[in-house]
């Protein structure tokens, strides 16, 4: 079942980063909408330009509110004493006073345990963990897909204003024309600086839900290594987007789209735990 963050007072201070969010993609959106394109709605170009992009922005803005108000997932209540006898699995938080289970961490900003924790994100305010990660993969890939349409069709009014500002001289008395241009300007820039920055971000962060890694994880990760965890590239990725791939882009959790299990047992390669278990003795020593 999908929970809900209670508001707390640390969440109340972590809201400026949202804020600022929120005044990047509503600033880069309006300039696009209405200074870029909206004098233009009369052309059936610029309406269909405006109804794509409008798909995709709705559902930036869903996941986004989905990454910041989901719970990410908690330890369940007397985990621990469902727990089997593998002592040297067992890992306690001395903090929450709860049995973490496998690839739970506590956060100190947060201040509690994570299930499937990845990294805490003070950019929506919130962890990103077993229930909302789907959802921080969804706002990144349609951050930038919604960059991409910002930047490819403001390329050509950019430089018709360009070209009317230096073949027009009467135009530079128009205050508002002239501002509005420089808007335009910033507004591109904008997005291509962050469209740039995004670029190798979903890349590495893809890549982890394929090879069935967290951030976490992968900072102890030794060159080549693969994850116990890791059955597959295609069952790693329902494991986050649920098992039914015609929801993959729903920024919302269904029986059939929220992720495949419960964040507390873990499906793994039993091959590499006996790798593992084999390599303890060593380490130990």
């Amino acid at each position: 079942m999908q929970r809900t963050r209670p508001f707390t007072t640390q969440r109340i201070y972590g809201m400026g980063f949202i804020v600022i969010v929120l005044g990047m993609i509503l600033g880069i959106h309006s300039t696009f909408v209405f200074q870029v394109w909206g004098p233009m709605l009369w052309s059936p170009s610029a309406v269909l330009i405006l109804f794509v992009y409008h798909i995709f922005f709705t559902n930036l803005l869903a996941s986004f509110y989905q990454c910041v108000m989901t719970d990410p997932g908690v330890v369940p209540p007397n985990w621990g004493f469902y727990m089997g006898d593998e002592t040297k699995r067992r890992r306690y938080c001395k903090m929450c006073n709860v049995w973490k289970p496998d690839r739970t961490h506590h956060c100190s900003i947060c201040n509690r345990c994570i299930l499937n924790m990845d990294h805490h994100c003070p950019w929506i305010n919130n962890c990103v963990g077993f229930y909302n990660r789907k959802f921080f993969i969804q706002l990144l890939g349609y951050v930038y897909v919604s960059l991409s349409i910002v930047m490819i069709f403001t390329i050509v009014p950019l430089k018709d204003r360009f070209v009317k500002l230096t073949s027009e001289p009467h135009i530079l008395n128009q205050t508002w024309y002239i501002f509005s241009s420089i808007i335009v300007v910033i507004a591109f820039c904008l997005s291509t600086l962050l469209f740039c920055t995004l670029t190798n971000f979903i890349r590495f962060h893809v890549k982890l839900v394929l090879d069935n890694y967290t951030t976490i994880e992968n900072l102890e990760r030794e060159e080549g290594a693969k994850s116990k965890f890791d059955i597959g590239r295609n069952r790693n990725w329902e494991q986050v987007f649920g098992s039914n791939k015609w929801l993959w882009w729903l920024p919302m959790h269904t029986q059939a789209s929220r992720p495949v299990g419960d964040g507390v047992r873990w499906r793994v390669h039993y091959t590499r735990i006996i790798d593992e278990d084999e390599e303890l003795p060593a380490n130990e020593g």
